[in-house]
């Protein structure tokens, strides 16, 4: 929800209709409406490590199978992290130390 500085939120229609300006004035041709900020939201919470139960209270979900499954869209930032940990976890283990 976007709202205005006096709390009170804006018309659906008026946020479409400032990002189709805003995405003609642009390269992107992806069809956007305000619900993708909803699904960066989600992931970019994802990324930073929130957990799950806390990411489900704060979009509404009541069951964590569609916010796994629909929402948490893993990123490169995600797959980096986890080869950095598989590397810190178990990299001495690979390590047999023969020259």
């Amino acid at each position: 929800m976007f709202a205005r500085a006096n709390g009170y939120p804006y018309l659906p229609k008026s946020i479409i209709y400032r990002m189709e300006r805003i995405l003609k004035k642009t390269s992107i041709k992806k069809h956007a409406t305000p619900h993708i900020f909803r699904h960066s939201h989600i992931s970019m919470l994802a990324e930073a490590g929130v957990d799950i139960a806390t990411v489900m209270k704060r979009v509404g979900h009541d069951d964590v199978k569609t916010t796994m499954k629909i929402y948490t869209h893993v990123t490169n930032k995600m797959k980096e992290d986890a080869s950095q940990k598989v590397q810190q976890t178990f990299g001495s283990i690979l390590d047999l130390g023969i020259s």
